[in-house]
C-alpha cells in the first residue's frame, strides 16, 4: 500500500495557504504587519489537515460587535505597522479606533468576511486532490523501479 508521508501532505496544505489563502488575505487588503501570514502554520495529525493562525482571525472572519473595545496594546501595535504611526499619536489614533470599534463593531461585523471560505471552494479541493494524486504515483513509481532494481 502506498502511503504518503506527513511532510508531504503538509507540503499540499503549505502550497494551498500560499495559492489560494494568503492571495484572497491580500484581496481583502487585510495586511497590516505581516504577521497574519507569517504565523499561520500547517499540519497533518494523520486524518486531519489543519492550517493554524492568529487567534484574531476570528475577528478578521466575523468581524467584531459593538459592545466592548478591543484591547488597546494590540491596536497600538495594529496602528503603528498600518499607518506607521509611533509614539503618543500610535496610542491616539489606537484609542480612536478602539473607541469606534466600541460604539459601532468593525467594517466585517455582521457580515464577516469569505477570508476562509476559500479553502473550502472546488478550485482548492480539486488542486489537493490533484497534488495528493500526483505524490501518490511519484510514490508507487519510485516504489515500483526500486523493486524491479531489486529483482534485477
Amino acid at each position: 500500500m502506498i502511503q504518503l508521508s506527513k511532510e508531504s501532505i503538509e507540503q499540499v496544505l503549505q502550497e494551498i495557504v500560499d495559492k489560494f489563502l494568503i492571495p484572497r488575505f491580500n484581496q481583502l487588503n487585510m495586511n497590516a504587519s505581516g504577521q497574519w501570514i507569517n504565523s499561520l502554520e500547517v499540519d497533518f495529525d494523520g486524518k486531519f489537515g489543519n492550517i493554524k493562525g492568529q487567534d484574531y482571525t476570528k475577528y478578521l472572519v466575523e468581524g467584531r460587535p459593538n459592545g466592548s473595545m478591543p484591547p488597546i496594546s494590540v491596536l497600538i501595535k495594529w496602528v503603528e505597522d498600518k499607518f506607521g504611526y509611533t509614539g503618543q499619536q500610535a496610542i491616539n489614533t489606537a484609542w480612536a479606533v478602539a473607541k469606534k470599534i466600541q460604539r459601532e463593531g468593525t467594517e466585517y461585523y455582521p457580515d464577516g468576511t469569505d477570508l476562509l471560505e476559500v479553502l473550502q471552494t472546488k478550485e482548492v479541493t480539486d488542486y489537493f486532490n490533484e497534488r495528493v494524486a500526483d505524490l501518490i504515483i511519484i510514490n508507487a513509481v519510485t516504489k515500483f523501479q526500486r523493486i524491479f532494481k531489486e529483482l534485477s
